[in-house]
């Protein structure tokens, strides 16, 4: 379970969190706020990758020193190597790691055709889909997944179901949180709907 405590976090132009608190209780849950409010921005500080002014996050009651380790995200906010082909970027995170090459993953979001395409030269759906391959392949409890339908074709969002239906399964103290706004596609699948 995922708990947010006292959390302050400021930039140049607005307040984005003022002293908030929030506790995830479901083991699925679907996050939802208007553009702008913070959602992304929330995501990126559960998972260690931006800072805010004060406040922390509790992961079933602890607080962890490397987060890295026990979360996996996959964001627009997180740039990928433009240059790099879809290839090379999920070759790198194999080896980072140490995991073999997700051929069900590449095959289940029809991926296997873009392969050698730079990550620049792909469209935004087919950017999206590299993203997911990656936080997919860490298999970490704890999966933030930013928006994981958008530019999806339909057969790719009924595969990325078919994967967050059985994510849990093997990892009894895990959970997933995402943002969308397709949540009628989500509730669906056992997600509950949580404002920011």
């Amino acid at each position: 379970m995922i708990e947010i405590k006292d959390l302050n976090k400021r930039f140049a132009s607005a307040q984005v969190f003022k002293n908030y608190n929030k506790q995830f209780n479901g083991k699925k849950t679907c996050l939802q706020a208007a553009n702008g409010k913070g959602k992304t921005t929330l995501l990126m500080i559960i998972a260690g990758l931006e800072n805010p002014q004060s406040g922390y996050v509790l992961f079933n009651s602890e607080t962890i020193e490397s987060v890295q380790s026990y979360v996996s995200i996959a964001s627009d906010r997180i740039a990928l190597p433009n240059f790099l082909t879809a290839r090379q970027i999920i070759e790198l995170s194999c080896k980072a790691l140490k995991k073999e090459m997700p051929e069900q993953l590449i095959t289940g979001f029809r991926f296997d055709e873009h392969l050698n395409t730079r990550f620049s030269a792909l469209s935004s759906g087919n950017q999206k889909k590299c993203q997911l391959i990656i936080a997919f392949l860490k298999q970490a409890p704890f999966l933030l997944l930013d928006e994981p339908s958008a530019a999806l074709d339909q057969e790719s969002i009924r595969f990325l179901l078919k994967l967050l239906n059985s994510y849990l399964n093997d990892k009894p103290n895990g959970q997933i949180i995402i943002t969308s706004h397709e949540p009628e596609v989500f509730l669906q699948h056992g997600f509950e709907c949580s404002p920011l």
